[in-house]
């Protein structure tokens, strides 16, 4: 009896257990399906979220809390809010989502927070004035809105900056105001908070490293809604979505505040706009051409001024652009070519300006370009009527020989028949044609990069009547620019169905040219290895010419990579990957000083931080190379830590590609075992006890676990292959 007694009050325990476990469940998943949840963001005009003229939501964060409610059923609804009456929210843990919430370090050890749905640029915007680095911020009166982390984030990056005047406002609306009062130089903010086209200001990107992740965020009752909202965010982050609704979102709410002043109505009823563009020459993302013809910001603006403003648009093509572009002073110029230090093009900038580089290629027997010198005294060719020819004759003068041709495939030919000794021209556009030219195979490779920088922008006369809404325009097209993609070409034929004879021989055509279409397909895959492992090498012997970095310090690290990578069990193609790529890590040194690259003391913070920024650069120098992801996440992100102390991005944990923490603890053991100019030789054991106590810190403890057993094959690789 007392054994069933004890069996009946602990059922009855255990039952009393359930329910009030039920009971405080029930709340959440009923609040979550039938009560409105708040979404608290802040009552800002940003494509993230405004007001049209009737009143209704638009923007990013409707759209996607839209889709969230869709997909799970929640009731989640929009509460925009004062910054002030948001912040006191969130860090009380208020009831709630919180949309646009950027994420901290801070906030990721207290907050709990969804995935990274996108990144914010910081930029100042000015009436006049420009600011290319951070230092020339320093003396000047500058705005930041309260209650943002801006302004937190910018000064814990930079915390040597000494402003003049340092203002507090409400709004984005009240800085603008300042600024148009002359009451401060800079207005320091988010690119969300800059795109109101409205204003007519000088936007200056001075901290080139610096991005704002953006989040959401909840309040402890709603913890149970991130692992859904963060399987949407996985699902369209990998799919495109996030990011089509990102640029979509800008795009709308850029039109939305299109305004057309009277005077410009006057100007674009009685007058025609002429804009020259070139014949036959790349420029690659502003304007370049395929067989489909023009493609680029520069042609979407062109469309865009004819759909949405009627702008009477006359286009026209000429041979040697960029002459011709310097000799009439066009008013109008789509593609501007300047030099990086030429400031003189500033005050008519309707866009950001962006880098311009060329490349060298020569044949595959011949050796590489270690100083761009090494071209006097030979034979260069070019496409007729190219940049590239003003190029060579403002470096080089007459002790050079030219030789235009009408096209690529002339080029080709040449080098082949050893008539020309180097191809001179742009890296991306000239990358891009030579991949599917049959001529191409086992001829060229990249050779070498040229030294002087150019920047290509499109450039209006300040004093032009249009320059205001041309501006307006530009923005707009830059997000129809990303987009859009071209449509796939279609590589099976149409056939006729009249009768069975007629498809069973259509099908064995069909048959038999799938078969010859996947050998050329091979053919061409193996081609583009090739190509990759030229750009490879010559990317690797320019940066080796340019650091103090040896080519046996490149081999190691690779080994190490390699090792790691099928230790831990990644998919082969990625180990081969991590394999042919971890030598290209610190690719954007070549855009580093040498009086910084080659300092035989410590840096300066200053320094440091120009030192920094080779992360960014490298992996924007193969951006166009199409090397594939491994190879931008190694070069992007192999200085991020596991605590997200690292940078550029600051990302923490998981959100590290796996090739970048391989290469990160791989970098760091050869550079302990290396002697330096500013430290001696580390032993092997000292070395990975600096790397143990750096487990969770700077290193994924998974990759350390690892490594713990896999150190002796690191010494024996570091030994066998020492300088």
């Amino acid at each position: 009896m007392r054994s069933l007694l004890t069996m009946s009050l602990t059922l009855l325990w255990v039952t009393l257990l359930t329910l009030a476990y039920s009971l405080r469940a029930a709340p959440l998943n009923s609040t979550s399906r039938s009560a409105p949840v708040p979404v608290w963001l802040f009552d800002a005009d940003n494509f993230e979220f405004w007001r049209d003229p009737q009143g209704n939501y638009q923007g990013y964060y409707p759209a996607l809390i839209q889709e969230i409610n869709k997909r799970y059923g929640y009731h989640l609804e929009l509460k925009p809010v004062n910054g002030e009456e948001i912040s006191r929210r969130f860090s009380t843990n208020s009831a709630g989502l919180y949309a646009g919430v950027v994420r901290t370090e801070e906030r990721s050890r207290t907050k709990i927070l969804s995935a990274r749905l996108f990144d914010n640029e910081v930029l100042a915007a000015s009436l006049s004035r420009s600011a290319a680095v951070p230092e020339d911020l320093n003396d000047t009166r500058v705005i930041f809105r309260r209650d943002d982390a801006t302004q937190k984030q910018v000064l814990q990056h930079y915390p040597w900056l000494r402003f003049r005047k340092l203002i507090l406002v409400d709004s984005s609306t009240e800085a603008f105001t300042l600024l148009r009062e002359r009451k401060a130089d800079f207005y320091i903010n988010d690119d969300s908070e800059m795109d109101d086209t409205q204003h007519y200001y000088t936007l200056s990107r001075p901290f080139s490293e610096l991005r704002l992740p953006c989040v959401m965020g909840f309040s402890p009752e709603m913890r149970f809604m991130r692992d859904n909202i963060n399987q949407l965010i996985a699902e369209w982050q990998h799919n495109g979505k996030l990011k089509a609704l990102e640029n979509q979102s800008k795009r709308n709410y850029l039109v939305s505040r299109i305004q057309v002043t009277p005077d410009e109505a006057v100007w674009m009823r009685d007058n025609t706009l002429t804009v020259w563009l070139p014949k036959n020459e790349n420029f690659a993302p502003l304007l370049w051409q395929d067989q489909r013809g023009y493609h680029g910001t520069v042609m979407d603006m062109i469309s865009d001024m004819r759909d949405l403003l009627h702008i009477n648009v006359e286009v026209k093509y000429t041979d040697n652009y960029v002459a011709r572009l310097r000799q009439d002073k066009w008013p109008v110029r789509m593609v501007n070519v300047v030099e990086s230090r030429d400031d003189s093009p500033t005050d008519g900038m309707i866009g950001p300006a962006l880098s311009w580089h060329n490349a060298y290629y020569n044949r595959v027997e011949q050796p590489f370009l270690w100083d761009e010198a090494q071209v006097r005294y030979k034979r260069v060719g070019i496409l007729r009527g190219a940049f590239s020819a003003l190029y060579l004759h403002q470096r080089f003068g007459n002790d050079i020989t030219l030789l235009p041709a009408a096209s690529i495939e002339e080029l080709v030919s040449a080098i082949e028949q050893h008539k020309i000794d180097f191809i001179l021209g742009d890296l991306s556009s000239l990358e891009g044609s030579l991949r599917g030219n049959d001529l191409f195979h086992g001829v060229l490779k990249v050779a070498g990069l040229t030294r002087s920088d150019y920047q290509i922008v499109s450039w209006v006369d300040s004093a032009h009547p249009m320059y205001p809404l041309l501006t307006q325009i530009h923005r707009i097209s830059s997000y129809r620019t990303q987009m859009e993609r071209l449509p796939e070409t279609s590589w099976l034929p149409d056939f006729s169905k009249n009768t069975f004879k007629i498809i069973s021989v259509v099908l064995l055509i069909t048959v038999l040219f799938s078969l010859c279409l996947l050998w050329l397909m091979r053919r061409q895959m193996k081609q583009s290895q090739a190509v990759n492992r030229g750009i490879v090498e010559a990317m690797e012997k320019v940066n080796r010419a340019h650091d103090d970095e040896t080519g046996s310090h490149i081999r190691r690290v690779s080994a190490y990579c390699t090792l790691l990578a099928r230790e831990i069990g990644l998919p082969r193609k990625t180990v081969q990957d991590i394999e042919r790529f971890a030598s290209l890590h610190d690719v954007g040194k070549i855009a580093v000083p040498e009086r910084i690259l080659r300092k035989q003391g410590p840096l300066t913070a200053e320094e440091f931080s120009e030192m920094k920024l080779h992360t960014l650069k490298g992996w924007r120098i193969i951006q166009g190379l199409s090397l594939g992801p491994v190879a931008e996440n190694i070069i992007h992100y192999h200085h991020e830590k596991w605590d997200g102390s690292g940078y550029p991005d600051g990302l923490c944990g998981d959100q590290i590609p796996i090739e970048a923490r391989i290469l990160a603890l791989a970098d760091v053991y050869d550079a302990l075992r290396q002697k330096r100019v500013y430290k001696p030789g580390y032993t092997h054991e000292h070395a990975c006890s600096l790397i143990f106590a750096g487990a969770g810190r700077h290193f994924d403890p998974e990759l350390i676990n690892r490594f713990h057993q896999l150190h002796p094959k690191f010494k024996v690789i570091y030994d066998s292959q020492a300088d």
